[in-house]
């Protein structure tokens, strides 16, 4: 009987230790997304990028902005990030907990191509790219989101390798 009270103190150590440390890995989303010019000057040009911010604070309830960790988006030949001059900070969208795209805007004076990522109304199915250059050039584009799979990271791997060599010590005193 002294045997079986380890082993269920064990699995409960573990298991509290687990549901402690994921949540606080999980909260970090990476996402990349890309899409196609479908109007204007630059009509038929791909773009695409990634971006990442921690959802630990969302509260699933009405229209929510997350402001991103990281972001880089490819257009037009160049690169833009988080340090590019933009109108306000780069955010991903959730309205009732459902992600429905990001909302940033870059001002076409600095660089000499302004440009915008809409986030969609009820999810990213309408979600859009917009565009306007300093010869007044504009169209739009589509917008598609991907999330990525996250790498395992060092704990949550050390983790699940205690837990295996606990599930094999269970069954080697069976």
């Amino acid at each position: 009987m002294n045997t079986l009270m380890k082993k269920i103190t064990l699995m409960a150590v573990l298991a509290t230790t687990m549901i402690a440390v994921m949540p606080a890995q999980a909260a970090i989303q990476s996402w990349q997304f890309s899409g196609q010019v479908e109007s204007g000057y630059y009509n038929g040009s791909s773009y695409q990028g990634q971006f990442s911010f921690d959802d630990a604070g969302l509260l699933a309830s009405g229209t929510e902005l997350i402001n991103l960790n990281t972001l880089n988006f490819n257009f037009g030949g160049s690169l833009f990030n988080l340090a590019t001059p933009a109108l306000a900070n780069a955010a991903a969208v959730f309205q009732d907990g459902v992600f429905t795209g990001v909302e940033w805007s870059v001002d076409s004076n600095s660089p000499a191509i302004g440009f915008s990522l809409v986030a969609g109304s009820t999810d990213t199915s309408d979600a859009f790219f917009a565009y306007d250059t300093t010869l007044g050039l504009s169209g739009t584009g589509s917008l598609a989101y991907a999330a990525t799979v996250p790498e395992p990271t060092q704990s949550g791997l050390i983790l699940a390798g205690l837990g295996f060599i606990g599930l094999i010590a269970a069954r080697r005193q069976r």
